[in-house]
This record gives structure tokens, sequence and C-alpha cells, in this order.
């Protein structure tokens, strides 16, 4: 059943890009590469990377500073023409702490390439389907299929004025709520296309850590599976770039998770296997805590 004609919600198919503004280009190409994105067109002072499904852009690298995030919107009245790969118009919204949501209209899909990732066929205990077959991986780089998730923080006492513009101003509806001594500090939202079934979160908020301002909390990059993330994560380690968190797995999303530093700081994530949900899957509430945040993995960082 689709979205009522009365809801009057910005209509939202994806999450379609994020733009990060960084000081070395030549560094950040390199981080970028090893983190398995591939560029999309280079320019004199910008970069646009890709990954490898039909998206035709992932992020879009400039001077350093905190830029925004792009969703691909079914309806908007945009206002410019989108200077990058696909094309398309654009319209910059703010949201109440001062972020810039830009909704994309038009933009044109590229061709989805076929990096060599095979569907694994796994034996358990008590159930062996994989006979006389083998699994052999390479090592590398984990390549990035798409663009998936970010998430901003928020001053202290805005929570419901970030809850109310973005589930009013766009259709985005909550998948997990996280409590502490009794009142809501975090969300997760997933795009609200009523029935059909979309990622467990598209974008989520949580507070600022004391005396830190808003900023971009993380941006996530979907990959085919754990070995290729695992393969991913051993690469970057190979190449000497900082480690933030993982692997491990996410109680919320239920994503195996793998987040690093970039090279200016900013906290990008791989991740893998990920829950999806519709308008009938019931949200949840947790309490905050290191249990809200992974069922595995490493401890939780103070970043974190």
């Amino acid at each position: 059943m689709p979205l009522s004609p009365e809801d009057q919600r910005i209509r939202i198919l994806r999450t379609a890009y994020v733009i990060y503004y960084h000081s070395n280009l030549d560094k950040i190409r390199k981080f970028y590469e090893d983190f398995g994105l591939a560029i999309a067109e280079e320019r004199q002072d910008e970069i646009f990377f890709k990954g490898y499904g039909t998206e035709p852009l992932s992020t879009w690298p400039g001077g350093r500073r905190t830029g925004g995030a792009g969703s691909a919107a079914a309806r908007t009245s945009a206002i410019e023409k989108l200077d990058g790969p696909g094309g398309g118009e654009v319209v910059t919204l703010t949201d109440p702490i001062g972020f810039n949501v830009l909704l994309v209209h038009g933009q044109t899909p590229k061709e989805a390439e076929t990096p060599e990732q095979p569907r694994l066929v796994v034996n358990y205990g008590d159930a062996k389907p994989r006979k006389g077959e083998f699994h052999r991986f390479k090592k590398g780089a984990a390549p990035v299929h798409r663009w998936g998730h970010y998430g901003v923080t928020y001053p202290e006492g805005r929570y419901q004025d970030m809850y109310d513009w973005y589930t009013k101003t766009l259709a985005l509806a909550p998948s997990d709520v996280v409590y502490k001594d009794g009142e809501p500090i975090c969300c997760f939202f997933h795009i609200d296309r009523d029935l059909e079934y979309t990622d467990h979160h598209a974008f989520f908020f949580k507070p600022c850590k004391p005396g830190a301002e808003p900023a971009v909390a993380h941006s996530a990059f979907e990959v085919h599976d754990f070995d290729v993330q695992q393969l991913g994560h051993q690469y970057l380690e190979s190449q000497g770039h900082e480690l933030c968190w993982g692997v491990g797995r996410h109680v919320l999303g239920s994503q195996v998770f793998d987040y690093w530093f970039d090279t200016s700081k900013f906290i990008v994530e791989h991740y893998a296997d990920g829950d999806l949900v519709n308008s009938k899957t019931e949200v949840s509430t947790v309490q905050a805590g290191p249990d809200a945040l992974a069922i595995w993995g490493p401890p939780v960082p103070p970043v974190f």
C-alpha cells in the first residue's frame, strides 16, 4: 500500500551521497582508494568517488570542513543543477541545528560493475550444503557497493526539535530509539516506503559529547559480506591507516561494522549484513550503554 496522498512529507528513494571537505586531496585519494572506492571523476579541487553499484557517486571531497548529505527524492522543487557525476537537480534544506540536507532529483544511474564476489554457500554444524567446492579469497581493499547511511550529533536540549523536523519534513520513520534516564537521546530512522523494505537506518542522530560542537558522527558504506569486510580491514591496516573501532556486530541494525578515521579524522564505516524494516516492523526501545552498541567486537572506544 503506498503512502497516503495526504502525507505531505518529501518522499525519499534512497540516500544519494555525502560531501566532505579536506585540505589534502592527495592523502584523501589514497585513503578512499584503499577503503575500496573508485574515482568517478577528478577535477582540480574536487574528487568524486563511487562504488560498484548503480549509484553515480558515493562521496564528494573538496576543501576541509564538514559538508552535507544528499537524498534522492521522488519529488522536489529543484533550484539548481547538480554539478557532478549523474547530473540531476538539487535543492538544499537546513535542519534545526544548521546541517545541510540536499534533495536530489533526476540523477542518472550508472551501469553496475560486477567485481568477483561470490555469494557463499555456508556449511553449518548440522547442515553442510557445500560439498566438493572451496572458499578461496583474494587479499586487498574491500570494494564498496554503495553509500548507505550517516548520522549527526546535536546539542543538549534539541532532541525533539531534530525528531520533529526529520519526521515531518522527510519521509523518515524511527526504527530504534535509545533512552537514557527515561528520556530519548538517540534515534535511528529508516526511509518510510510503507510496506516496501528498506535499510534499518538511513540516518540517525545522537547527542554531542560534553563541550563538543554538532558534527557528522560517521558515514557508512556497504560491502559485499563479512569476508570481504575482514579482508578490507587487514588491507587498511597494512597501509598504515588509523582504526577507529571494529570489526564487530551491532545490536541496532545488526550490521557487521568496521570504523576507520580518514586522513582528515572523519569517521567512515564499512558494514555488511544489515537489517531491513518496513512500516509493519515494531519500533524498539533500548537503554543507552555499551550493550546497545555491539553484541561482539572490541571494547567501545571513547569517540562513541
